[in-house]
C-alpha cells in the first residue's frame, strides 16, 4: 500500500495517542516484511520526541533490525529511530558500532545510511577516548571529494566534536 506523508503523520498522531496502535506499528516494523514494515517505521519516525521513551523500549530490536535487514529503506529508518535515543556509557553495542564503522566506509552504501552510521558511531564512542580515536581515524580515511554534501557535513561536524 502506497502511503503519503499525510497518511504517515496521521498514523504517527494516532500512535502517539494510542499505545495499541504504537505497539502494532512496532510489531509490523520489526517483522521486516516488505513495504508495510517500512511504512510502520516511517510513521514511528514522526512520533514526537517525548515518545522516545517508547522507542527506547525497542532499542535492542531496532539494533538487530538495522544489522540484519536487507531492505535499505528499513535499515535507514530503524537507524533514524536509534539516532533519536540517548546513548550513555552503558548503551554501547559493539555489534552496532562495528557495523557503523564498516558501513560508513563502504562506497556503495547510500549517503543516508552512511551519515547515520557516523552519527550512531559517535553517539557510542563519545564516552571512550580510545573509541573516539578509532572513529576519528575512520572519518579521516574517507575522501571528502567522494562524499555527498550531507555526508561531508556530518563527517565535518563529528570531526569537530572529536
Amino acid at each position: 500500500m502506497v502511503m503519503h506523508i499525510g497518511d504517515i503523520k496521521a498514523l504517527a498522531k494516532s500512535a502517539h495517542e494510542d499505545a495499541e496502535v504504537r505497539e502494532r506499528l512496532f510489531r509490523t516494523m520489526l517483522s521486516g516484511e516488505g513495504k508495510e514494515a517500512s511504512n510502520a517505521a516511517w510513521a514511528l519516525t514522526h512520533l514526537p520526541k517525548e515518545d522516545n521513551i517508547y522507542i527506547n523500549m525497542y532499542r535492542a530490536e531496532l539494533v538487530q533490525l538495522a544489522l540484519i535487514t536487507p531492505e535499505v529503506p528499513l535499515r535507514r529508518l530503524s537507524m533514524v529511530l536509534l539516532e533519536r535515543l540517548d546513548w550513555g556509557r552503558d548503551d554501547v553495542r559493539t555489534d552496532l558500532l562495528d557495523f557503523c564503522l564498516e558501513h560508513m566506509m563502504l562506497a556503495d552504501e547510500p549517503y543516508g545510511v552512511k551519515a547515520l552510521c557516523m552519527k550512531l558511531a559517535y553517539q557510542q564512542c563519545r564516552h571512550y577516548p580510545e573509541l573516539c580515536a578509532e572513529l576519528k581515524q575512520c572519518l579521516l580515511l574517507l575522501e571528502p571529494s567522494e562524499l555527498g554534501a550531507g555526508v561531508k557535513h556530518t563527517r565535518g561536524k563529528i570531526l569537530k566534536l572529536l
